[in-house]
């Protein structure tokens, strides 16, 4: 049996035990928190650094570095001058604009543009020179019921003339216009190929419709059709055709 000196020293050894057992595990413990603490408040420290790290590259993104120049990706979007920059071969003169601002625009132009002033010019030019064919063409078909609109150095021409004016005894007495020598030639031809559909010469009109050119005159004297056809359109403003006899030359 243990005396009780030992048992003492048992008591006091157990008590020691158990001190340093609960001193240890309660520090091992605090250390493990102290561990988990730092770690979750330097990831978050990490994560704020990152995020403020972002937002100011974006911030240095934004602003242009000094000395470069700033590039449009997207040039569609890209904002022109109204007035294109002229070419360097051309002068270039500044002009006022409602007696306030200056504008530099290359010489002998306007800023409404002269291009659609001359269209506007040559519009109406182009009209008043319709109004005059116009005109002159119904002043023309009152002359004679047939009209022959001819020119002087065609031959084509001079066959029809040869055979209406030379063949045939036409009262009225066919009225011929050579559009070569006339003033305003070109704009009756004009108006002429617009209302009968032929623009060649000679273009024979009987009462205001063509009934053809030189070849389609000649046919109609071949098969002595062009007599009753003169008859017929010419109705009652055609008071006479008769086909003359042929001559020694035209045998």
């Amino acid at each position: 049996m243990p005396t009780q000196r030992r048992m003492r020293l048992i008591v006091v050894a157990v008590l020691a035990i158990l001190f340093l057992t609960f001193y240890y595990s309660g520090e091992a413990s605090s250390i493990q928190n102290q561990k988990f603490y730092r770690s979750t408040l330097n990831a978050m420290r990490a994560k704020e650094d990152a995020k403020h790290a972002k937002q100011q590259d974006k911030i240095q993104d934004a602003i242009p570095r000094q000395g470069s120049k700033v590039e449009h990706v997207d040039s569609a979007n890209s904002e022109h001058p109204v007035i294109p920059p002229a070419k360097q071969s051309e002068e270039m003169e500044e002009i006022s604009i409602a007696g306030r601002t200056k504008m530099t625009v290359p010489k002998n132009k306007d800023v409404q543009g002269s291009s659609s002033s001359d269209s506007k010019v040559e519009d109406k030019e182009e009209s008043t020179d319709h109004l005059d064919a116009k005109s002159e063409l119904n002043s023309i078909l009152k002359r004679s019921p047939v009209i022959i609109f001819s020119k002087s150095y065609c031959p084509y021409s001079k066959r029809a003339k040869s055979i209406l004016l030379d063949r045939y005894s036409i009262s009225p007495k066919p009225f011929v216009v050579e559009l070569d020598q006339h003033p305003i030639g070109p704009g009756l031809q004009e108006l002429l190929a617009q209302n009968t559909g032929r623009r060649t010469v000679p273009n024979v009109l009987v009462n205001g419709k063509s009934i053809g050119g030189g070849d389609d005159i000649a046919a109609l004297d071949q098969s002595d059709e062009l007599a009753s056809t003169l008859r017929t359109m010419g109705g009652k403003w055609v008071a006479e055709v008769t086909r003359a006899a042929p001559s020694e030359g035209q045998l």
